[in-house]
């Protein structure tokens, strides 16, 4: 009796992993969009440039990552287009203080990732 029911826990839980589903660009476009808005305190002209900005940003990811195929990964250099870009639009939406605090985040979290990553 406990094999059978341990048998149906085992199943359901890895039923239910292979039933996830990933998440829409617009929906990793909102999340990331909603963090900052979270983070910088965003007027609402901001998170709308913002969220394009993401949307395209994302969607330029998952095209270079097509395009090179099934279980293969963009080099950092191949990325470094879509950052730049991205990186130069989110400067102009910003004002000042809000780029001061972007850095502290990104130098927090760069503080927080072991070492040689």
């Amino acid at each position: 009796m406990r094999k059978l029911i341990l048998s149906i826990v085992l199943f359901v839980a890895l039923a239910g992993t292979t039933f996830a589903q990933k998440k829409t660009v617009e929906e990793r476009a909102t999340a990331a969009t909603e963090k900052m808005e979270k983070d910088l305190a965003l007027t609402a002209d901001q998170k709308t440039k913002i969220y394009t900005a993401n949307l395209d940003k994302l969607k330029a990811q998952d095209e270079m990552k097509a395009a090179l195929g099934e279980g293969e990964k963009p080099t950092p250099e191949q990325m470094k287009p879509i950052y730049q870009k991205f990186s130069k639009t989110i400067k102009d939406i910003l004002t000042d203080e809000q780029k001061a605090k972007m850095e502290e985040i990104k130098a927090a979290n760069a503080a927080k990732k072991p070492a040689g990553k």
